[in-house]
């Protein structure tokens, strides 16, 4: 009996240790212990979508780089992309890598890498809508995708809210795009990376993008608050991966010229 109670003590203290030895490593040592790294995105082509069930896009493509240089395998997870910081925070995913906008609100909730991207904030409507400034948003519908930079924006645009007959928010920005089509919007606030993007690929309808600039933003990759491990190798990697030239083709080949900042 004392040999059975010293052996389950003997593995309940390892037990213990164990998880305790766990819960203190770094997330770039338990990125190395698991052996792979989850990358969160949503549908925001073309910084990351789905294509025929593969995970693509601009930032999929750099992500891909980055951890084969690292030497570490690269998963992807299609999240809901209000509920990204849960998604984080569970270890579910181990970065949300999607054309993340920095903000002061998100800094409370997760570290950013450097920024590798600067975006305008701009309004998409039908062409002939006349719609080139938020004054013309007067007693008009406006959607956007919900949970991101246009929605932190918008829901602080006093002028906005006063002005619009109504904000819709929508899962993503392709469905806000699909109300526009559908006349369930007039007009949707996005970033104009997605906007000049959705301009080139959509061949069926005709948009007007606005001149006036609702506000300007960076690119960030954000991972867990508070451990600069994992941001460090990583923006060490993109660092290198710059340097070396292996980006400015992949930027052209999204969007014409090389948008990638360093």
């Amino acid at each position: 009996m004392k040999k059975l109670f010293l052996l389950l003590s003997i593995m309940l203290t390892t037990i213990v240790l164990t998880a305790c030895n766990a819960n203190n490593l770094t997330d770039y040592e338990y990125i190395e212990q698991k052996g792979s790294f989850t990358l969160g995105y949503t549908d925001f082509p073309p910084m990351g979508y789905l294509d025929n069930g593969t995970p693509s896009g601009f930032d999929i493509e750099i992500a891909t780089l980055v951890f084969e240089r690292l030497g570490i395998e690269l998963k992807f997870k299609y999240i809901d992309w209000d509920a990204k910081v849960v998604e984080l925070d569970s270890k579910r995913i181990d970065a949300i890598w999607n054309g993340l906008t920095i903000t002061d609100e998100r800094k409370l909730e997760m570290t950013f890498s450097k920024p590798y991207f600067d975006n305008n904030l701009i309004i998409i409507s039908k062409e002939g809508s006349n719609i080139d400034t938020i004054s013309d948003l007067s007693d008009k519908n406006i959607g956007l995708e919900l949970g991101s930079s246009a929605d932190l924006s918008v829901g602080k645009n006093e002028n906005i809210l006063s002005i619009s007959k109504e904000v819709k928010k929508y899962s993503t920005s392709s469905d806000a795009i699909l109300a526009l089509n559908a006349g369930l919007v007039d007009a949707v606030i996005v970033d104009e990376i997605y906007a000049r993007y959705v301009v080139l690929k959509d061949t069926t309808n005709a948009y007007t993008i606005s001149s006036e600039i609702i506000g300007t933003e960076q690119y960030g990759i954000g991972f867990r608050l508070g451990d600069e491990t994992l941001k460090t190798k990583i923006d060490e990697a993109l660092d290198a991966l710059f340097e070396e030239g292996l980006i400015e083709p992949i930027s052209i080949k999204y969007f014409g010229v090389n948008l990638f900042v360093r």
